[in-house]
């Protein structure tokens, strides 16, 4: 029976469990593992499947975590064709404050599918609406 492992929390390979340093990410586990679960949510939508990136964007916009405007907008133009996925981070990004706001202009901007694109439009839209009216 072979060496027992554990999934690396950077990149998410197989690795053994013994291991202090992720042989194919090179981080190092016991830092990586000791940062702040904010990081830890962004650093997981690089994660393969796309069900989990979905719970990562959605716990996002739950917290409304400023900081991660910039990764969920460059997670969905990483994965254009994800159109479920592009739509949800549309919806979190309009929680998540000025940053999110300029996200979502970018969104506008880049994103190739029309529907994503439109649904950024109407997020905006919700958010600026929400400032004025003070809503969080």
């Amino acid at each position: 029976m072979g060496e027992q492992q554990i999934i690396c929390p950077a990149c998410f390979q197989l690795i053994p469990l013994s291991a202090l340093i992720c042989p194919y990410c090179k981080v190092d586990i016991a830092v990586f593992s000791a940062r702040d679960y904010t990081d830890k949510l962004i650093a997981a939508l690089n994660h393969p499947l796309s069900e989990i990136r979905m719970r990562v964007i959605n716990a996002l916009g739950w917290r409304r975590e400023e900081r991660a405007a910039r990764p969920l907008l460059a997670l969905a133009l990483r994965h254009p064709v994800d159109i479920v996925e592009e739509l949800a981070v549309a919806e979190c990004l309009a929680k998540l404050g000025a940053d999110g706001q300029a996200a979502l202009i970018k969104l506008m901007e880049q994103h190739p599918a029309h529907t994503v694109r439109e649904t950024a439009m109407t997020a905006l839209c919700k958010s600026t609406a929400d400032v004025k009216n003070g809503k969080p």
